[in-house]
């Protein structure tokens, strides 16, 4: 029998830098894939628009309540 395995290489070093989103490596000039960055962009505009929608539910929510009350 003989053994086939293959040779371990023998440079294991990465290219690129790693992506501080997904983790994942980065052939980009920035280091940061251009989908990562649009999502690392859009969170605040996302969390600000959530909490803008809270609000505004929560404002309609106590409104109703008064009315009720009367």
């Amino acid at each position: 029998m003989e053994n086939n395995t293959k040779p371990l290489p023998l440079n294991t070093t990465t290219h690129g830098k790693t992506c501080p989103i997904c983790g994942k490596n980065s052939y980009s000039p920035a280091g940061i894939h251009p989908q990562c960055a649009i999502q690392q962009a859009d969170a605040p505009r996302q969390k600000k628009l959530a909490d803008e929608k809270r609000a505004r539910k929560l404002r309609e929510e106590s409104s109703k309540a008064v009315t009720a009350k009367r």
